[in-house]
């Protein structure tokens, strides 16, 4: 060819395609209008020219250079020149070969080898068949547009040109799973087909395409689908399908031909029905956009006259009600008649111009909608909310509006607004109200707290009066008492003590409630410090002949919590057990559950409480009956600063047992604890 010195070139480096100027303008128009891969070879086996649905086969060869390979790595080139005498004049090549994006594919080839002197092998164009359908180029085809009207001119010419006994044109779903529908079937004049118009899919021939281009039987068909309902009892022997895709890639149809006989020239019928089924393909995805349109239509058309919502539909240019729906025509008070021969111009409030704008933006997609006020037909306005948005009707391209009335909501929104602005107004009033009660609150308190000090300065200087000159006349300093006389000073000694470790609780409670909300955190061993608690009353218990016990299964029990406070409370409930208790002993038990709190227990052998008096144990004064203990109120506010509790229980006579909980860490204040 005159073009190979010219493109040599060229070829060292790739494939030169069909876009390159070889000098044979018709040899590259007819490769080109192929929608299937094909390719021409030179004498020596470079690759000439190909057109581009041959791009996906090509692979990098020896020399880089771009060739068809196998999947055991021979070129096609060297298959070619070893099979080129059994030409006559052509012959098929079945090949796995390697993909551009070095995956695997089966082929099947058409090879015409061109002869020179003596039939020595001058170069061969190759016709691809099969292949992959997502990887086929999306081409047009070149000869006339195929109408479905059409499908049976086209398919009675294909039967005819390959003595098909069948051939039909099927739709399909994507994923191969429901029924086919017959939309298209030829049959020869002598044998018409009256079997159904629609059949399953699984088990059948028609299961076999689901991810295949090209389904070709040569023979036995009946005995490899003997559950196709079509094939059963038929007789036929042979089928050749191709899969048609829509302009997504999705498949939506099977051309189909069918046999009485093997099929012999596999590759000449193949080629035949995959060049028609780009026509058949085109004109079935013409017929499936017209009937989704029309369906489309259809069910607009319904939603349009059904809503409860006013839609209009407007020409954008010319603003013309094009049509109204019976919502529409009620709420604007317009007859339909009347209601199509209007602008919106005169229902919309807005300016002209300012309605052009809106209606020429939501046309672009730009603006989807829009607070308006609308004129009724009866001289009341509204306000309205728009939802608008292009739509196609009958090939017009005009706009929908859809009207919802906001009128109520609007006015309730002022409401609604005007309350807050009272609101504000009411709740800064109030606001100073409770800054001047805080205010006084404050002034209060702090005169109480002055009043209390004063108090127990008073109180504590009266009481050591009080208890020095009654320890004064108890030692007979001023003279011999008689034994009544002795007793009376006793009595004022003892309501004295009282009197002092009342007002000492009282200070002491102030002090608490002071610091009690404040956790200093820090990490303490349970067991020492109970020790330590244990040790200092060690000498009050031998006092009585009690015996103290400290019971731990593991040691350290570490905790994270204020030191202070956590000691007043262990020693607050030490001290009540060992006052109360006459004989027997107390024992302390300290134990963690896994991953959770602590528990220190205190039991005693006391005179025990009643369940009213365990009701009460908690609340009222610090200092309760000689049965209650001291403290107790305090010791569990200060348990729920620490994020615990204490809890009781406790039975007449026989003694009672005080259990403080404390968590791992201090988290503040738990709550109150209902017993």
């Amino acid at each position: 060819m005159s073009a190979k010195n010219e493109a040599k070139g060229e070829r060292q480096t790739g494939v030169a395609t069909v876009g390159d100027a070889f000098g044979h303008p018709y040899l590259v128009a007819l490769l080109e209008a192929q929608p299937l891969p094909m390719m021409l070879f030179d004498a020596d086996g470079s690759l000439i020219m190909s057109n581009s649905a041959v791009e996906h086969l090509l692979v990098p060869g020896p020399g880089g250079s771009l060739r068809i390979i196998a999947q055991d790595g021979t070129d096609l080139w060297t298959i070619i020149a070893a099979r080129a005498d059994e030409a006559a004049p052509l012959f098929d090549v079945r090949l796995r070969v390697r993909l551009s994006d070095m995956q695997g594919a089966e082929a099947m080839m058409t090879v015409l080898p061109f002869r020179g002197e003596r039939g020595a092998l001058a170069g061969a164009l190759v016709l691809v068949l099969n292949v992959p359908s997502e990887r086929l180029r999306d081409v047009a085809p070149t000869g006339p547009a195929v109408g479905p009207r059409d499908f049976e001119s086209v398919l009675a010419h294909l039967g005819s040109l390959t003595s098909a006994a069948r051939v039909a044109v099927l739709e399909v779903d994507p994923d191969y799973s429901s029924e086919a529908h017959i939309l298209s079937l030829w049959a020869p004049d002598d044998d018409p087909y009256e079997g159904p118009r629609s059949m399953t899919m699984r088990h059948t021939v028609l299961d076999s395409f689901s991810g295949r281009r090209l389904v070709c039987i040569p023979s036995d068909l009946a005995a490899a689908f003997p559950d196709d309902p079509m094939m059963a009892g038929s007789g036929y022997e042979s089928c050749v399908g191709v899969a048609l895709s829509d302009p997504e890639g999705d498949e939506v149809g099977v051309l189909i031909g069918v046999w009485r006989r093997p099929l012999t020239d596999i590759a000449g019928t193949s080629a035949a029905f995959s060049i028609v089924a780009w026509q058949v393909a085109q004109a079935l995805g013409d017929l499936m956009a017209k009937r989704e349109l029309k369906e489309s239509e259809q069910r607009y058309g319904a939603v349009f006259e059904g809503s409860a919502v006013p839609i209009l539909l407007v020409e954008p240019d010319t603003t013309q009600v094009v049509d109204a729906n019976p919502a529409a025509c009620k709420m604007y008070h317009y007859p339909h008649e009347e209601f199509v021969t209007m602008s919106v111009l005169q229902i919309d409030a807005l300016a002209s111009e300012v309605v052009h704008e809106e209606l020429q933006r939501a046309l672009k997609g730009n603006r989807s909608n829009f607070i308006a006020r609308h004129l009724l037909g009866d001289g009341e306005s509204r306000d309205v909310e728009v939802n608008i948005g292009p739509i196609a009707v009958g090939g017009r391209q005009l706009l929908y509006m859809m009207i919802n009335d906001i009128t109520e909501r609007k006015r309730m929104e002022a409401e609604l607004e005007r309350s807050r602005r009272g609101l504000e107004v009411i709740v800064g009033q109030r606001t100073e109200d409770l800054l001047r009660a805080n205010a006084e609150l404050q002034q209060a308190s702090t005169a109480r707290d002055m009043v209390f000090v004063s108090l127990a300065q008073e109180l504590r200087t009266s009481l050591q009066t009080i208890t020095g000159f009654s320890d004064l006349l108890a030692s007979g300093a001023p003279g011999e008492l008689n034994r009544e006389q002795h007793r009376q000073v006793e009595m004022i000694q003892q309501a004295g003590k009282r009197l002092a470790a009342f007002a000492a609780s009282l200070m002491e409670t102030r002090k608490l409630a002071e610091s009690e909300m404040a956790c200093e955190p820090d990490e303490v061993d349970l067991v020492s410090l109970a020790e330590s608690v244990l040790f200092g009353l060690s000498a009050f218990a031998e006092d009585k002949g009690l015996k103290l016990v400290l019971e731990a299964d593991e040691r350290p029990v570490t905790v994270t919590t204020d030191r202070y406070k956590l000691q007043q409370i262990i020693l607050n409930l030490l001290s009540n057990a060992i006052r109360y208790t006459e004989r027997g002993g107390v024992t302390v038990t300290i134990d963690r559950e896994p991953d959770g709190p602590s528990h220190i227990s205190v039991a005693d052998t006391g005179p025990g409480l009643s369940a009213r008096q365990v009701a009460t144990l908690f609340v009222g004064p610090e200092i309760h009956n000689s049965a209650a203990g001291i403290g107790l109120p305090t010791s569990r506010r200060i348990a729920s600063t620490l994020g615990g509790s204490i809890t009781v229980t406790s039975e007449p006579q026989k003694g009672s047992v005080f259990t403080l909980t404390i968590p791992q860490e201090c988290h503040g204040p738990a709550g109150d604890i209902e017993e």
